[in-house]
Parts: C-alpha cells; structure tokens; sequence
C-alpha cells in the first residue's frame, strides 16, 4: 500500500517529544488534575440528530434536522497504578470525582467545566459525563492499581464561569498552572540542570550501561511538570527515574537508577 505523498506534503510537521503528561484543567477552581499515566488511546464521535417525517410517495422517511451534539472524548483503560512504589491511588479517583459533581456548601452549584490538554493537543470546555473504574490490587484495604474510563463531552464556550469566560484559553491554563504544585518553566530548567550535575556527580554508582552513558554524554534528562524527572538514551528510550524535584531541592529517594 503506498502513500498519497501530495496529500502527506500538505499536513502540518509534528515533532516527538518525550515525557509530556496529560493533565485537566478546572475551569472553576483553577486546580489542575495530572494523570499518573498518559492514556494509551483516544476515542472521539459526533453525531447529527434528525427527526423522521412521513412522506407519501416513498417507503423512506424524510430527515428534518435538528442538531450537531456537542464532540465527545473516550479515554479507556487508563492505568493507575502505585502499588509497585507502596503508595494508594485513591487520592487520584477522588479529586477525578470531585470534577464531575456539585458542591453548594462551597458554592459550587454545577460541575467543573474541564480543559483537557496534553502537550499541544487541548479539548475543551468540556465536562466529565461518566467515571467507571475497576480496581485490582490494594494496600491496607486501599486502592492502589485501577484501570479507569471516563468520558469528557464538549459544552459552548458561553457555559464558562464569568471569570474564565473573560480569559483566553491559554490565559485560563497559565492561571491554573500557577496556582498548582506544577513547575514553572524556569523550575524545569533548575531541575534539569540538577539532575544532570546529580548523575556526572554520582557515575559511579550508577549500573555500568549508564555510567557509560553519561561518560559519553549519551544520553538527555526530562522533567514532567509535577517534578519527576526522567533519563533516556539518545535515541528517546527510558532508562529509568532519577527522582523528583520539588521545592527548588531533588530527592533521589524515589528514583530507581541505583538499586537500593
């Protein structure tokens, strides 16, 4: 099967970029939800509803239109999974839940209208029409591996709080990023140049496929916006967690690079 090289001429250059993480954006309380794994697909559909009327001179209906539905994103199967690091996950399936309810104690009288975004990729507003989850393995009685579904469904930009509704979108998720523990750009960039002077510090230690690698300068760094930072080969593949950055200071305790 060979490719249209005139229509694949035409379409957009995209660049591989490893260690993105999806993540939520609450239009209402400007808090911001990070997935602990990125979905492994995405499942979108449409539909145009019509209205069936008799005609007289033909068995087939006629078709009135009535409306195009709001576009729909299925994100299956996601992975939750903390049970290999002694942690419960249920903190996660809670603040996901908090999203698609109503709290009047607080005056919160409708759900959290969500932006879905994931590097350059963004879907919203939006809201959560329906969580289901299935748990597999626990800790004290506490989840800690899932497999997660949920449903986003498009909604009018005019369903907006008044306060995001006067904020561009890029404005609106810029807000709500600084308002979280999410680093900042320049944080990033600390924690990377961290990261890298921890691995030239401690070769040494480090099994000898890496040691090398760092000797040669073989190899990059990434830092995911909730802090955890990541090495890899020079070809893109993961070689493991170097840890997380967190409060201008890295902590190597939870990285996996030196076996404990």
């Amino acid at each position: 099967m060979s490719i249209n090289t005139k229509v694949l001429n035409g379409l957009p250059n995209a660049e591989y970029i490893v260690n993105i993480y999806a993540y939520l954006v609450d239009e209402l309380g400007k808090e911001v939800f990070t997935f602990l794994y990125n979905p492994e697909e995405k499942s979108f559909s449409r539909s145009a509803k019509y209205n069936q009327g008799i005609t007289a001179l033909t068995s087939t209906p006629s078709q009135q239109y009535g409306y195009t539905s709001g576009l729909t994103l299925q994100l299956n199967n996601l992975l939750l999974e903390s049970h290999s690091e002694g942690k419960s996950c249920k903190l996660l399936l809670q603040k996901l839940q908090a999203l698609m309810v109503a709290d009047p104690a607080k005056g919160k009288y409708a759900p959290s209208p969500v932006t879905f975004k994931w590097g350059k990729d963004s879907f919203g507003p939006a809201v959560i029409t329906d969580i289901k989850w299935t748990e597999t393995a626990w800790l004290g009685g506490e989840v800690a591996e899932a497999r997660l579904d949920f449903t986003l469904l498009e909604i009018p930009s005019n369903q907006l709080p008044t306060g995001a509704k006067s904020e561009s979108p890029g404005d609106r998720l810029q807000s709500a990023l600084s308002t979280t523990s999410l680093l900042t750009d320049r944080q990033a960039q600390e924690g990377n140049t961290k990261a890298v002077a921890w691995l030239k510090t401690n070769v040494k230690k480090l099994p000898e496929y890496l040691s090398t690698l760092v000797k040669s300068n073989k190899y990059k760094v990434s830092i995911a916006k909730n802090g955890t930072v990541s090495m890899f080969d020079s070809k893109g593949k993961s070689l493991g967690t170097i840890g997380l950055y967190k409060n201008d200071k890295l902590d190597v305790s939870t990285g996996n690079l030196i076996k404990k």
